[in-house]
């Protein structure tokens, strides 16, 4: 069941009473075209591709190569009320090197690492948290199977791993483990799946933001135990273990029952923060519509989801390949949504909402100016045609969920990793790559085969639009 709505420019999009389906909010934000911007972007397949599907991996990147591993190696999840819908057999276990310029690409499984049981199952969770800080990869949570109990849980782990040594363990340098690249501590603080991890600098703590703590099977009916708020920590390195130490976790807010969203560093009149987007789900199934602004030290705030004057996302709610740009002259933060999974999308120009929550190639762009005003923009263009050769053959195939952004080696980047808007060329430049995700054939799915895990690695570029005079 759908609605219609035509695109309003000046007033909210109102959701006729009884058919708001749950969300945070009755009414959604005005989704304006990409006019007032001062760029567009083009996705285009690039010449390069993964050895094989994978999504909501880890990923971190070093001298120009991209270590992914984790994640899984099979689309959308199932729905059904009996057996696993995250078959541990999908797990991905095998840790990959990517050299974007050459195209090459080395593998080696976690079994051949010289790990144990509970270390490869730790690396090869689903949607666990990672942050990368120089040469070190910290990766926190994820949910996936105990192979000792034949459980499925929430992992209460943080791994600290040097990406130069595991990318030599991969591109078999002669290195037999991989284990003296990576140190583990676990503390029930940790156990998080959905949620972000990031960390302002060394004088921050970090801060493992939103998710939820899904304990066994996934079905229809169950729900994890929502973490509600935002986790400060810091992190005692020491040569050959870590240790955590808890700052006082922030207040409980019921509108951060939030997960599988979007959580981008951002830039606001030249101070740094972030911005969480969107997220799955209310207590009524629905999406979160009011963003939420979360501050290096771990305080926060969100504005009154019941004023008019609040912006209201209507448009790329779960996680899918995000990224940041910044204008130092303006004082404008761009936050770029592509694809994905969106409650609302247009169709034949006219803006539809789906309760199902569909896949999308849809991207749109975030403003928020020097005034903190936010406005939603849709994008001209979107993910290229790809036809499905598989299930449903002929269909286009939907990108973006479960995927990543990586900026390509020399944009210029801020301290937090937002594009440097100011500092790029006045010509079409490509800025980065979406790699993996899951790839869909399908708005809403019916079966498991109707998605895959995606091999795709697209291009991003950005193309500056002229100054429009007063």
């Amino acid at each position: 069941m759908t609605l219609l709505f035509k695109i309003l420019a000046t007033s909210a999009l109102l959701l006729p009473a009884g058919l708001t389906w749950g969300n945070q909010t009755t009414d959604l934000s005005p989704i304006l075209s990409e006019a007032s911007l001062p760029f567009t972007l083009q996705i285009d397949v690039a010449d390069i591709s993964l050895p094989t599907g994978i999504q909501s991996f880890v990923s971190a990147t070093r001298k120009g190569k991209w270590l992914f591993f984790a994640g899984r190696a099979n689309g959308l999840h199932g729905f059904s009320n009996v057996g696993n819908n995250f078959p541990p057999a999908l797990q991905n276990t095998t840790a990959y090197v990517i050299d974007p310029v050459t195209g090459k690409s080395w593998s080696k499984s976690l079994n051949d690492g010289g790990l144990s049981q509970a270390e490869i199952d730790s690396l090869s969770v689903t949607a666990s948290q990672f942050f990368q800080k120089g040469k070190m990869l910290y990766v926190v949570g994820g949910y996936g199977i105990n192979t000792e109990t034949g459980e499925m849980e929430t992992k209460s782990t943080l791994t600290a791993i040097q990406v130069d040594k595991m990318m030599k363990w991969v591109m078999n340098d002669g290195t037999s483990s991989v284990k003296s690249a990576i140190r583990q501590v676990s503390d029930p603080l940790l156990q998080v799946t959905g949620g972000e991890l990031f960390q302002a600098n060394d004088h921050q703590p970090m801060l493992l933001m939103v998710g939820q703590n899904f304990t066994g099977l996934y079905t229809t009916s169950s729900n994890g135990k929502y973490t509600m708020q935002i986790r400060p920590f810091y992190l005692c390195e020491g040569e050959k273990e870590l240790g955590i130490l808890a700052k006082p976790s922030t207040t409980i807010h019921s509108d951060y029952r939030r997960r599988d969203l979007n959580i981008v560093p951002v830039i606001k009149n030249n101070e740094f923060a972030y911005e969480i987007f969107g997220g799955v789900f209310t207590l009524d199934t629905g999406v979160w519509t009011v963003p939420i602004t979360v501050f290096p030290d771990g305080s926060s705030t969100e504005p009154d989801p019941i004023s008019p004057d609040t912006f209201k996302q209507g448009m790329n709610h779960y996680n899918c390949p995000n990224f940041g740009l910044y204008s130092g002259q303006s004082k404008e933060m761009f936050a770029v949504l592509p694809g994905g999974i969106s409650f609302g999308y247009f169709s034949g120009g006219v803006f539809t909402t789906d309760f199902e929550i569909p896949f999308t190639n849809q991207i749109t762009t975030i403003k928020i100016d020097q005034e903190n005003k936010y406005t939603q923009h849709l994008m001209n263009n979107e993910y290229p045609v790809i036809a499905s050769t598989g299930s449903n053959p002929g269909n286009q195939l939907l990108f973006g969920a479960e995927a990543v952004f990586i900026p390509k080696d020399g944009i210029p980047l801020y301290g937090n990793s937002v594009i440097q808007l100011d500092a790029l060329p006045k010509t079409p430049t490509v800025i980065g790559y979406i790699v993996g995700g899951i790839m869909s054939t399908l708005q809403n799915t019916n079966f498991i085969t109707d998605s895959t895990a995606s091999p795709y690695v697209f291009t991003v570029t950005l193309i500056p639009k002229e100054p429009v005079l007063p």
